[in-house]
């Protein structure tokens, strides 16, 4: 009997759902992710498509002819041609692309980072609605009580009706909350299971302890920048822009091509002896309707615009950081004042009970002591999740990087 129940206890454990192991399911099922490293793998492929361009092309042909005068033949031709100057667009174009990829890696860590600051909020969203709910039906108990000893009053012409019918006002009403909180809690249960692909239950979300963490504002301000990596795919993006502009200059200087070639005529006198050669082939662009310079000026207009908007979003991410490390702050305090909240409405309803049971307190006095206890609770518990939510949210501004909030 022992030993099943130690087999119980482990089985329980084992059960228990993490906010880490959450984050991880997810991460490891999420079409949104897929898509991103589909396009990194295409952009990896259109890489291999510009370094094609350095090496040779082999051309391999066949003629047959038969001509009126009876004479016919057939001919094989093999041409090796390479490109030796070409304005360095080929290497300017593997530079845009490298920059490109680079980038598209950074957008896929984005998409990660969002995903796991989305499941991070609905954890602690779980976590606050199941301890309301523990909260409400709890408070449910004491006015089951209460009323029990209202009707126990009004039977012996202690006390009035009305009494009896504020403590069954305050009961129903708080079984509408209860209703309303399992609503609440049952929709994002079933929005975490969802992102899960499998079922939750409820009772296996392991709770978070008391958040210890300190942020420092300034600290953070100096290194967001450089673990962002919507920023960083950014910067990736207008130095792929440059390279870009780079190659499309590249159109205003010649281009050098070299070739060898053979031919071998067989079964036939049609196409004469044979032949073998090399050939220089030297094209310059003198003028193309200035297609070359607006293609150039097109590509500048959009590097002006991204570097407006890199500053743009440098400006918010700061005003954003500065807010959620300000709110940050504010729940932690709003813990420390709710803890001794608590502690004076726990004290407030023990005299106030006990002096109703003496028939020294209306039971409105005693609906109100009970109402300020449920607040002050619920209160201390709000505090506590949102320490935790705006922890997570400055952690996603940083790019994810837990490490960066550690001093």
């Amino acid at each position: 009997m022992r030993a099943l129940c130690i087999c119980l206890f482990c089985a329980i454990g084992l059960s228990a759902l993490t906010l880490q192991e959450s984050i991880d399911k997810v991460l490891k099922n999420s079409h949104k992710i897929k898509e991103q490293e589909y396009i990194l793998s295409k952009l990896k492929s259109r890489l291999e498509i510009f370094q094609g361009n350095y090496y040779p092309k082999i051309d391999l042909s066949y003629n047959g002819a038969y001509a009126s005068n009876q004479t016919y033949g057939n001919k094989a031709t093999l041409e090796i041609n390479t490109n030796l100057f070409n304005g360095l667009k080929d290497f300017n174009l593997i530079k845009m692309q490298k920059h490109n990829i680079q980038a598209q890696e950074e957008r896929v860590k984005e998409i990660q980072a969002q995903i796991a600051y989305t499941i991070k909020k609905l954890y602690v969203q779980i976590l606050l609605a199941k301890g309301r709910l523990t909260i409400l039906e709890e408070s449910l108990q004491l006015l089951q009580m209460q009323l029990k000893q209202a009707q126990q009053f009004y039977k012996q012409g202690i006390t009035s009706k009305n009494n009896v019918l504020s403590v069954e006002v305050s009961l129903a009403s708080t079984k509408l909350d209860i209703n309303s909180y399992k609503t609440q809690l049952d929709y994002l249960i079933s929005s975490l299971g969802q992102l899960l692909e499998e079922k939750v239950n409820v009772e296996n979300i392991q709770d978070l302890p008391l958040c210890e963490e300190e942020i420092d504002y300034e600290r953070l301000s100096l290194m967001i920048f450089e673990y962002r990596p919507e920023y960083r795919a950014m910067q990736k993006e207008k130095e792929a822009l440059l390279f870009s502009m780079e190659s499309l200059k590249g159109n205003y200087y010649p281009k050098i091509d070299v070739g060898i070639y053979g031919s071998a005529p067989f079964g036939g006198t049609y196409y004469g002896k044979l032949q073998a050669g090399v050939q220089l082939g030297v094209s310059w662009n003198l003028f193309n309707g200035l297609k070359d310079s607006k293609e150039v000026e097109y590509k500048r207009y959009e590097l002006l615009s991204l570097e407006s908007k890199i500053l743009a979003y440098r400006k918010d991410a700061l005003m954003e950081l500065k807010k959620a490390v300000g709110d940050f702050a504010l729940a932690k305090d709003q813990y420390l004042l709710s803890e001794k909240a608590i502690e004076n409405a726990q004290e407030n309803y023990r005299i106030v009970s006990n002096r109703y049971k003496q028939n020294l307190e209306t039971s409105s006095t005693l609906l109100d002591a009970e109402l300020m206890l449920k607040n002050a609770r619920s209160q201390l518990l709000k505090a506590k999740y949102e320490i935790w939510e705006y922890l997570f949210y400055v952690e996603f501004l940083v790019g994810g990087n837990k490490n960066l909030l550690l001093f």
